[in-house]
């Protein structure tokens, strides 16, 4: 069996997903992942989560104000750089919370640990990732991370929301990756939750934590200027992202659950093992559902709209320490509607 952890995008309400981690952890400390999938904001958590440092994520997501994590001006004066906010202050942050030495463990550590952003320059979807898998990826580029500095750069990549922060050339100045002139950001443009690539990396088990309820929440007052009409487009946006994220996945994990199924009829009624295996393989056409079983998906999200602002760029302790609440009793919930036997891994 291999568990992944996948969490999804959202700016500052990924203190959701930290107070979730908590919780599970807490019940389970014997949980352990083997393939870690972050997104934006999911790229921050990931990594701690990995190296078993949980109460210092939620030290960042619960004591940073937005002057700490981003650099404003005037909207006016922006109209021809890359970004309305800078975002120094997210990167020494980052590289504070999450040094050389740490970032090396990360490209050492046992467990698959990716990165999401998308390349302005192609348009794709590109995974950072700790090591390599096969078969390579069909969907989405696949970079190897190359040394501690390549591994911060793709973690402050994938948390760079277009328009609103600048964004980062990953590959500058690492020996033996990518092209350096290409900008990346935000895998959430491509990606809200990146399901897909702990699927292709073998998973067959996956926790996924969104920041989004899902629910429409709609807002009661007009927006009234550029910058808040930016924010709730963008925000919408990937809302539909996220909600194609889960269906693609599903229907994936429904046809594994059809096809075995059918394999077990054929079996109880004498069919051999290696005639059913004879049948589901077509000659010449490669399957992506040949030799595969179905997959355990175990999704949690807040039953009601975070805060954060649409885009989750707003940082306010005091409700980003609510929002941590909320994901320890989103999982508690969660935990306590699952049936007898299925926490196997307890």
């Amino acid at each position: 069996m291999k568990r992944a952890l996948v969490i999804s995008g959202g700016g500052s309400k990924g203190a959701f997903a930290v107070g979730v981690v908590k919780k599970l952890l807490a019940t389970w400390p014997g949980l352990e992942f083997d393939i870690l999938v972050g997104t934006s904001t999911g790229s921050l958590i990931t990594p701690f989560v990995a190296l078993d440092e949980l109460p210092l994520v939620e030290e960042l997501y619960t004591t940073q104000t937005t002057d700490k994590i981003l650099t404003t001006y005037n909207l006016g004066d922006r109209l021809m750089s890359h970004s309305i906010f800078g975002s120094n202050p997210l990167w020494e942050l980052l590289t504070g919370y999450l040094p050389e030495n740490k970032a090396q463990q990360l490209l050492d550590h046992p467990a698959y640990l990716a990165f999401t952003a998308v390349c302005l320059q192609t348009g794709q979807l590109e995974v950072f990732a700790n090591r390599d898998i096969s078969p390579a990826p069909r969907h989405y580029a696949h970079s190897r991370l190359r040394s501690p500095l390549h591994l911060q750069k793709a973690v402050m990549a994938s948390a760079s929301q277009p328009v609103f922060m600048p964004p980062v050339m990953v590959n500058k100045g690492i020996p033996g990756a990518g092209n350096e002139m290409y900008q990346y950001v935000d895998g959430g443009v491509r990606q809200y939750a990146g399901i897909e690539m702990a699927i292709d990396a073998g998973a067959t088990e996956i926790f996924t934590i969104l920041l989004s309820s899902g629910k429409d929440d709609p807002v009661t007052t007009p927006f009234k200027d550029l910058f808040s009409i930016l924010q709730q487009t963008i925000a919408i946006f990937t809302d539909d992202v996220g909600k194609n994220d889960l269906i693609i996945p599903q229907q994936h994990n429904e046809a594994l659950t059809y096809i075995d199924a059918v394999q077990r009829k054929m079996k109880r009624q004498g069919v051999s093992a290696a005639d059913i295996a004879d049948y589901f393989h077509i000659r010449g056409r490669e399957s992506p559902y040949e030799e595969k079983i179905p997959i355990r998906m175990f999704t949690i999200r807040p039953d009601n709209p975070l805060g954060g602002g649409p885009g989750g760029l707003v940082f306010d302790p005091a409700e980003m320490t609510g929002m941590v609440a909320a994901g320890e009793k989103a999982a508690g919930n969660f935990i306590a509607s699952l049936p007898p036997g299925e926490i196997s891994w307890a």
